[in-house]
């Protein structure tokens, strides 16, 4: 299994670093892989689409396998929504757009587990010609890469600090920054009525360190002692440990 790899599927972000990964790691085999949150709005078809233009951009240098679903509703509420309060109130920084960016990469861990610890490409980037997303800051895509290496899994970050350019020359061209993917009914949530983003970095780094490694930790915790025999994760109880601690 060493020549596969694992991509997270959306949009144009996420085909252009599968594509990049490919050609600087000679992957031959490519697992597209499409995560849900419940959360989504649009035409559900995008996904499809988007593995399409990947099978169709790497046509002579590697094989793109079927596509796999992937969703866990109730991981995603635990993580994002049961303890909102608390962790707003705890930590100051809170939205629900964070913890989704790692419940989107712990999606891919059981996989990378049954395919022998394949590498997981993402396609998030430090920024975004200038603009704010805060899932996906350097600090929070750092500490993604450390709860999925907890894992044992390597989670490959190509275009981390791609130009949106440079990504668009890497899908073919005319593929504009956020079209032809899923929207969210969560988007903009974290927006001011001018348009700007409120970040305060101090209670960011507080609830990347107290709460966002912690619980991706557990939750990986949870899941080998499922294998190894034990019950089903509780994932509010896991979530509400490291609260408690």
């Amino acid at each position: 299994m060493e020549s596969l790899a694992i991509a997270e599927i959306a949009g144009r972000d996420s085909v252009a670093a599968a594509v990049a990964a490919v050609r600087a790691r000679r992957f031959t085999r490519v697992l597209p892989t499409i995560a849900l949150t419940g959360t989504e709005t649009g035409d559900r078809e995008a996904p499809l689409r988007a593995v399409d233009t990947l099978a169709r951009v790497l046509a002579d240098s590697c094989e793109v396998l079927e596509p796999v679903t992937l969703t866990d509703p109730a991981l995603w509420a635990a993580m994002n929504a049961r303890y909102a309060a608390v962790v707003g109130s705890r930590y100051g920084s809170w939205s629900p757009c964070l913890a989704c960016h790692l419940y989107l990469h712990l999606l891919r861990v059981p996989v990378s587990w049954d395919a022998g610890n394949a590498p997981v490409i993402a396609g998030e980037r430090d920024s975004h010609d200038g603009r704010i997303k805060l899932s996906q800051l350097p600090g929070g895509i750092d500490a993604s890469i450390r709860v999925l290496g907890y894992a044992g899994v390597e989670l490959i970050q190509p275009i981390r600090h791609a130009s949106g350019d440079e990504v668009a020359e890497l899908v073919g061209g005319n593929w504009a920054q956020d079209g032809g993917q899923l929207g969210c009914v969560l988007s903009g949530n974290y927006i001011e009525l001018d348009g700007s983003v409120r970040h305060d970095e101090d209670a960011y780094e507080r609830y990347l360190s107290g709460f966002f490694e912690p619980v991706g930790m557990a939750v990986v915790n949870a899941w080998r002692a499922e294998r190894a025999g034990g019950a089903a994760p509780d994932y509010p109880a896991i979530v509400a440990s490291v609260l408690e601690a």
